[in-house]
């Protein structure tokens, strides 16, 4: 049989997330091929006006000027089940490549270029002397590099439902609140948590050991989940004032607690002044042009309000209550702007999380970063975008975005048990390749949230799965969130049962899990590896479909994280490169020997630190 290479699955673009500026020396050059097809990589590359006078090879004493080129390897780094994924650091000397593939198959050698792939009859053939075809990478302009805050990737945040957090003031209670302890029952209701609840209780976040506090929106709406806004320049007074929006971000940040909100600029909501003004005015309206509007008059009121998809104008998925803003039209524009310019004059705001941040035009999110930019330069900007988001990722608009695919892996893996740990590592790769290197280093990577049912309910009430989940989040690349409440058992499906009112009584939280969260937080803010500064690499557990393992190391600097997820003990072996180390157990704060094999309890973990003589 004749091994044939599939060269339809190579797949490279340059200037994306496979070829692109890591910083304003070096650039990150992947590949993806099929899975096994390709048993070597190795990079051609060259500056695309390096040519150099040489002897020419008939032996006439003759000479030429040909292209002078390098290679280098590129590193396997990962195989999602059908491909596998090749990566390579270069630091051109003038800041300008041109480079092609030398894949090395079971066949014969190809060279991979943007224009073709072409049979070579090895690494001295002539074409890899000719760049003509070669991708290209013309030159590193700083302006262009993705640049994020670096404190991101030291952060761990919290997000916080407000209405839902706690009441510090009753006097600015919603009519009808409902008492704490009473049961939810419905999407509508209210339990008047507002912004005073949140600076009584930062004492209590500090020792948990967060460092960010991300808030759904607090501007003024009718809602309880305040997303449909009707006025942008206004804190609801249901949770306070831009007094005390002031006084919280400042007594935050004299913990080390930086402060992330919400905007929603996608749409408004219906009672938003400028919408009203069409609904009364119609065409004559000063804002017509604020919205998508089909047809006149804007609002039928024989029509269901509540359900009616024969709308006159845009809005969000098929809810009238939020019509859809146009943030091409200049005026809509400038207003919208001006809301992050005012409130950044109010309070020093460190990042503004983008509701529904696919549906709104990417020239607007360049402007929009430009302004945040210029009144906090190290704000941090993180879009929600549930699907591949690298056109929003490339260094002009956001610098992260929620890891709902990464959530969806985690959650099929640890809680749902939907996806073997083969299956996890593999689309856990995937995501990770998915993005660039600095990108994945600031990602929103989070478990649940107010749009999702909480963990504990998709792990059916199983806290060690919980555990398991966290740990995992807390070791990974990227900046982890965690959902109010998490941390002492909260649990709910799908909203409005996932926006419960905060635990407060010592008897009704878990005390347990709250001592493991902040045991966990802080060996995460100890080790620097275990956060930004560690490569991440899954290694086999053979036959344990239900274990995980994989190194996060940094030069000489190697953690190894063991789990499992099974509720029956398990003895992992270990593979070769762990035989004959000595590692301290960083949980259970003690040196390990040399061991082949590793005992795990059920829903147990075992995070290792490789140790030298020295230590």
């Amino acid at each position: 049989m004749v091994f044939i290479m599939e060269i339809s699955s190579l797949f490279h673009i340059a200037g994306s997330n496979f070829a692109y500026a890591y910083d304003e020396k070096k650039l990150h050059i992947k590949l993806k091929s099929k899975r096994n097809d390709v048993q070597k990589v190795h990079l051609v590359f060259g500056d695309p006006y390096d040519y150099r006078e040489e002897a020419a090879k008939d032996g006439s004493g003759a000479t030429v000027w040909e292209w002078h080129y390098d290679l280098a390897g590129m590193e396997k780094t990962g195989t999602d089940g059908v491909y596998d994924y090749w990566f390579i650091e270069i630091e051109p000397v003038w800041q300008r490549l041109r480079y092609a593939f030398y894949l090395e198959s079971a066949e014969r050698p190809y060279l991979f270029m943007e224009g073709k792939t072409v049979p070579v009859t090895g690494l001295k053939d002539p074409k890899l002397c000719d760049p003509m075809n070669f991708f290209a990478f013309p030159f590193i302009n700083l302006v262009d590099v993705y640049q994020a805050p670096d404190w991101v990737k030291d952060a761990i945040w919290y997000q916080i439902f407000p209405e839902r957090f706690a009441n510090g003031d009753p006097e600015n209670d919603p009519k009808g609140a409902k008492s704490w302890e009473e049961p939810l029952e419905s999407s509508q209701d209210h339990y008047g948590g507002d912004l005073q609840g949140v600076i009584d209780h930062l004492d209590y976040l500090e020792e948990l050991g967060i460092n960010g506090i991300y808030f759904t929106p607090i501007f003024r709406s009718n809602s309880n989940h305040k997303y449909d806004t009707i006025d942008y320049m206004t804190i609801d007074p249901h949770f306070g004032d831009s007094k005390v929006l002031k006084e919280l971000v400042e007594e935050a940040h004299k913990r080390g607690i930086r402060v992330m909100l919400d905007v929603v600029f996608n749409h408004s909501g219906f009672y938003f002044d400028k919408f009203q003004d069409v609904v009364l005015k119609g065409e004559k309206s000063a804002y017509k042009d604020w919205f998508h509007i089909k047809k006149y008059p804007v609002f039928d009121k024989t029509n269901d309000f509540q359900s009616s998809k024969e709308l006159n104008f845009d809005t969000f998925a098929y809810t009238p209550s939020m019509p859809k803003l146009n943030t091409q039209n200049s005026e809509t524009k400038e207003y919208l702007l001006n809301v992050i310019r005012y409130w950044s004059d109010v309070a020093p705001i460190d990042g503004w999380r983008l509701d529904v941040a696919n549906e709104v035009d990417h020239q607007f999110w360049r402007e929009f970063r430009t302004v945040v930019r210029e009144k906090n330069p190290q704000a941090y900007i993180v879009g929600e975008v549930w699907h591949d988001a690298n056109p929003w990722l490339m260094g002009d608009q956001f610098d992260a975005v929620m890891n709902y695919p990464l959530q969806s892996a985690v959650a099929g893996f640890f809680a749902k048990n939907t996806l073997d740990s083969l299956e996890f590592t593999h689309e856990v790769s995937r995501i990770n390749f998915q993005y660039p290197k600095h990108v994945n280093c600031h990602m929103y990577n989070l478990l649940d949230s107010h749009d999702t049912p909480r963990f504990l309910y998709q792990a059916e009430g199983n806290k060690g799965k919980l555990k398991l989940a966290y740990v995992f989040m807390m070791t990974h690349m990227g900046a982890p969130s965690i959902y109010y409440g998490d941390e002492v058992g909260m649990t709910g499906k799908q909203d409005p049962d996932c926006r419960r009112p905060m635990l407060w009584k010592k008897e009704d939280q878990d005390l347990e899990l709250l001592a493991f969260m902040k045991k966990l937080i802080r060996i995460r803010k100890e080790h620097a590896v275990l956060r930004d500064q560690g490569e991440l690499c899954f290694l086999s557990v053979g036959n344990y479909p239900e274990a995980l393992l994989y190194k996060r190391f940094c030069g000489n600097e190697v953690y190894y994280v063991l789990m499992n997820r099974s509720d029956e003990k398990c003895v992992l072996p270990l593979p070769e490169e762990m035989y004959h180390q000595r590692f301290y157990d960083l949980w259970h704060e003690k040196p390990i020997g040399p061991v082949d094999g590793m005992e795990l309890e059920p829903y147990g973990f075992t995070l290792l630190k490789l140790t030298t003589q020295n230590e």
